[in-house]
């Protein structure tokens, strides 16, 4: 079963026995004064696996809730001398799986700081240090951080695409073996 495609631009037809759409994503951001010029020079939405070397041998931080701040955390400990998860709930468990609570328990350079907000960060051409307030107290403090990994979600980038091509309610492509032509 093959895939047939009538191109928008200029009503030519395609056939495929499949169609990869790469539309890449919106990545949410962190409201916090100083943060924007610094992206991509010590803060990275969802980079841990490519930016661990930039981390090396320094301190590094990851926000986010799920699995995927675990496992990046997990990753950026193998090269950073410390890195810490920054959690604005008071427990892990409600958003992480317990093999992973597990490993980051068992990880000796890698912390998690409950109840805690990024309000603030500071870098000379290159991100390093982050305020982090804490939520019950309201008391602020500066740490040291080569790295912000922010792991907040993201938006598909699908609303370009045709209205034959199916999306779920949050934007993304649903999949399956269909024909865009016939619905089937």
């Amino acid at each position: 079963m093959g895939v047939r495609l009538r191109c928008w631009f200029h009503g030519s037809q395609l056939r495929s026995r499949a169609v990869i759409i790469a539309t890449g994503v919106s990545y949410r951001r962190l409201n916090i004064p100083g943060l924007e010029p610094l992206i991509g020079a010590g803060t990275y939405h969802g980079a841990a696996t490519v930016q661990a070397h930039a981390v090396s041998g320094r301190y590094a931080c990851v926000i986010g809730g799920g699995n995927s701040v675990g496992q990046a955390a997990l990753h950026l400990a193998k090269y950073a001398k410390q890195v810490s998860i920054l959690v604005r709930s008071t427990s892990l468990a409600a958003s992480r799986s317990d093999y992973m609570i597990r490993d980051i328990d068992n990880a000796p350079n890698l912390d998690v700081r409950y109840g805690v907000d990024v309000v603030g960060c500071t870098g000379n051409g290159r991100l390093q240090q982050l305020q982090l307030r804490r939520r019950a107290t309201g008391a602020t403090e500066w740490v040291p951080a080569a790295g912000l990994f922010i792991l907040i979600g993201a938006e598909p980038l699908t609303n370009w695409l045709p209205e034959p091509v199916r999306r779920d309610p949050w934007g993304y492509v649903l999949t399956a073996p269909i024909s865009l032509s016939t619905g089937r």
